[in-house]
């Protein structure tokens, strides 16, 4: 390495070695360097001590699009990567053994609404997580009567500030322990307004001894509309206010969120991993999350809000193919007539809903989110639903592998798997599966753990949809599908009953969760039109076509002469 004189006489002269030396030294042993020029390049050492064929090196052809494609030299371990920040990534980008989620923020800022969905999204994942929640530990060391009221939260109050601290720390050491045993997230719901607080439990998990990381989840929240309706929903569901009126209790909230002002200080760039979340989803902002952190719970803390919107999953029509028939694959099954009847009840209940729905809110309507698995079944039973709907192949039921042809291809006369009959057909994998049926994978197939994982984007897209959304899916899929809305263990999943015929409906709580209810639809009758109507997949323009042909009636008759006619019609409006 050399160095040189900044200025335009420097850079002459090192333009000057490099052509001269490229062309081959034509003025002499000296290539035409000056002993000006050579005491610049050599900061006033001889020519024998520079190495001319670094000066003589020859000029690399380029090309101006090279640099917009940008550079071809290969990366290799420099400065750049020793740097503090890279460091840092290096260490924090393998998925830790255990995850420490600290909530920050003043009270009624949505962290326990964070805390409940994280937990729900992470339990179904496969990932244990828990939360633990301080104010809990603390009204269990001191009853809400005192430990709720504003006073007890102001700085001054060195016996309140010690308590706080105590259930805190009581709650950390219970997180600490759950990581121990096997846990992967543990969520410290509390305020950990001030970053002396945030460092103590920084300096507890490094303490702990274990390779546990702690990353900051920051809940920040300016916009009045949602400040009101949290505080509303804390005094009316808080122990903490239970015995007080509504007026008192929404006053004395106010004064601890004041007491917390006093005091509180942001998450800083120094304090390590953080996650700041800005009026529950409508900005997110992240330092230093890799790994797990960064493929799975940044998209999702980005797709959940407090909205209100009803959710239909619902199975995919009967079909006219048989799965008991040996050899014969229901996957390509068209619906029958019962599909059929089914398809226009489905119709009527969506368009019923949605409209309840939009008039209640008051917005402005838009289309329901429809989507639904690529088989034609699934994809004709909303054909009288909607002609705006999306394709997905994440929605298609497990794949089985070598095991299925003929007798469990997709359909299921019952509302849940064959397992029975996978129990007589292939014992041996029975005996193994049984040991764990939620990680077990089908022989050259799937598990219900990889199913989770193919449906993850799905479920994202749900969450952060605005609007009503419509699921048509198969069995193995409702089945997780409704182990994440239910918030029930997801590794039970294989044995909840999927009912046909049936819209199962959620709607998100203010608190985290789902109501659920369900709707047993009334079967409608077919009219003339409707015998054979089928929706195809996609064509490769992306054009859908309605297939009345009589030959796809499957000896179904008419009651009138006018199919044709009404066909026609029917495919035209459908076009529309």
């Amino acid at each position: 390495s050399m160095l040189l004189e900044d200025g335009p006489r420097a850079r002459g002269a090192v333009t000057s070695a490099a052509a001269m030396g490229a062309n081959g030294g034509a003025n002499g042993g000296t290539n035409g360097v000056s002993h000006e020029d050579k005491s610049l390049l050599n900061g006033g050492a001889s020519l024998d001590e520079v190495k001319l064929e670094q000066l003589a090196s020859p000029i690399i052809p380029r090309s101006p699009q090279d640099y917009y494609k940008g550079s071809a030299d290969v990366t290799t371990a420099g400065n750049l990567s020793k740097t503090k920040r890279y460091v840092e990534r290096e260490r924090l980008t393998p998925d830790a053994n255990g995850i420490v989620l600290a909530l920050v923020g003043l009270p009624a800022r949505g962290k326990s609404f964070i805390s409940r969905k994280l937990e729900g999204f992470l339990e179904w994942r496969g990932l244990p997580t828990r939360v633990f929640n301080v104010g809990k530990y603390r009204r269990e060391a001191v009853a809400p009567q005192e430990s709720g009221r504003s006073n007890f939260f102001d700085a001054e109050n060195k016996a309140a500030l010690a308590a706080r601290e105590a259930a805190a720390l009581a709650a950390l050491d219970d997180a600490l322990a759950f990581l121990s045993r096997g846990g992967k997230v543990a969520i410290l719901d509390a305020t950990n307004s001030t970053m002396a607080r945030r460092k103590l439990i920084a300096d507890q998990v490094l303490a702990y001894g274990k390779p546990f990381v702690v990353v900051f989840v920051e809940a920040i929240c300016d916009d009045g509309e949602i400040l009101e309706a949290n505080m509303l929903g804390k005094v009316q569901n808080s122990p903490d206010f239970w015995h007080l009126t509504l007026d008192d209790a929404l006053s004395d909230l106010k004064a601890r969120i004041g007491k917390y002002e006093d005091v509180y200080e942001t998450v800083k760039d120094s304090e390590g991993p953080y996650i700041k979340v800005f009026d529950l989803s409508s900005k997110i902002m992240a330092s230093h999350c890799y790994g797990r952190l960064a493929n799975c719970i940044l998209p999702f803390m980005m797709a959940i809000h407090v909205g209100a919107r009803p959710i239909w999953l619902v199975r995919a029509g009967t079909g006219d193919a048989d799965p008991q028939t040996p050899g014969e694959s229901d996957r390509l099954s068209k619906l029958s007539n019962a599909g059929r009847s089914f398809a226009l009840s489905l119709s009527e209940f969506v368009h019923s809903r949605s409209e309840r729905y939009w008039s209640t809110t008051g917005k402005k309507k838009e289309p329901t989110c429809v989507l639904t698995s690529t088989l034609p079944r699934a994809v004709a039973s909303v054909s009288y639903t909607t002609i705006h709907y999306e394709q997905t192949s994440a929605l298609n039921p497990i794949d089985k592998g070598t095991m299925g042809a003929g007798w469990w291809d997709v359909e299921c006369h019952g509302n849940a798997p064959p397992w029975e009959e996978v129990k007589k057909r292939h014992p041996e994998f029975y005996s193994s599966w049984q040991s764990d049926p939620f990680k077990k994978r089908f022989p050259g197939g799937e598990s219900y753990m990889d199913l989770v994982k193919r449906l993850e984007s799905v479920l994202i897209e749900v969450e952060m949809s605005t609007r009503p959304v419509l699921i048509v899916s198969h069995i193995t899929v409702l089945q997780l599908l409704v182990a994440y809305f239910r918030g029930t263990p997801v590794e039970e999943a294989w044995k909840t009953s999927i009912p046909r015929d049936t819209v199962m409906e959620v709607s998100p709580t203010s608190g985290g969760g789902f109501v659920w209810e369900e709707h047993p639809l009334v079967p409608v009758p077919l009219r003339s039109h409707d015998y054979g109507m089928d929706i195809e997949p996609e064509s490769p323009k992306g054009k859908r076509r309605v297939s009345c042909s009589p030959e796809e009636v499957s000896g179904h008759e008419p009651v009138d002469d006018n199919r044709e006619r009404e066909a026609g019609e029917m495919k035209r409006l459908r076009e529309q």
